[in-house]
């Protein structure tokens, strides 16, 4: 890796000081992109509103820590809280509703639920890095496949 190195010229009070300037070496926007997304994996955004949906939050990243590589991939859980209908929970990934179900007010079976929403989840987020990786489309862009 080389650093390219030049002076800047500073005048305070009338004296004239050189201070070296440490130019960063010029990466592949690739790079660029690799390191962002492996600096946000492993996230699990929490965008619940009521107690049951902060329960069910709680069981699912348990579940979802347990599981092999899922510090790689950064989801969102989110909550739709309706007192007329019950609410609405889905997880979300690469900006795509993976996993949705009914949320009661009711805080029973909360652990399943989410137990089952973990494997969904996480079956559905390896076929689609999968499916991501082998299949390659100049018109389509890493994230319209």
């Amino acid at each position: 890796m080389k650093i390219s190195t030049s002076l800047m010229m500073v005048c305070l009070t009338g004296w004239i000081t050189a201070f070296p300037v440490f130019a960063a070496p010029a990466s592949s926007s690739m790079d660029g992109e690799r390191r962002l997304s492996e600096s946000y994996g492993g996230i699990v955004v929490n965008q619940t509103v009521t107690v049951a949906g902060q329960e069910f939050f709680q069981y699912f990243v348990a579940h979802w820590r347990e599981r092999a590589l899922s510090e790689r991939f950064a989801i969102a859980v989110i909550e739709r809280p309706s007192a007329r209908w019950g609410g609405q929970i889905w997880v979300e990934f690469a900006q795509r509703r993976v996993f949705q179900a009914p949320l009661s007010t009711a805080r029973a079976g909360l652990r399943n639920l989410s137990e089952q929403a973990v494997e969904l989840v996480y079956q559905t987020v390896i076929d689609t890095e999968a499916e991501r990786l082998l299949f390659r489309d100049a018109d389509l862009g890493a994230d319209e496949f």
